[in-house]
């Protein structure tokens, strides 16, 4: 049972770094337009903002895939057509 819980934890923290990535990239070009006195503001609270947001997105999805059963295949159906469309304009274009 350790071993999952930890497996599972590992598994949630990796997700996250790899989504944290692209907000990374948007603070940080957005503010490199910020003057220079209110930068560190500007990237702590995008950092601080999308933080929150994550937190509050992983818990009401997590409440929302326990209560209802049927979301977790149907999400799963979107991901695949959504990556099958990815990939179709990739190689296409």
């Amino acid at each position: 049972m350790f071993r999952s819980i930890v497996t599972a934890v590992a598994l949630i923290a990796f997700t996250d770094v790899a989504l944290q990535l692209d907000n990374a990239i948007a603070i940080s070009s957005v503010a490199s337009t910020v003057p220079s006195a209110y930068r560190l503001p500007v990237l702590a609270g995008g950092v601080l903002l999308a933080a929150l947001c994550l937190f509050g997105f992983t818990i009401a999805g997590s409440i929302l895939v326990e209560r209802l059963t049927w979301l977790k295949p149907v999400a799963g159906v979107v991901l695949v057509l959504i990556g099958g469309k990815l990939a179709f304009d990739y190689f296409r274009g």
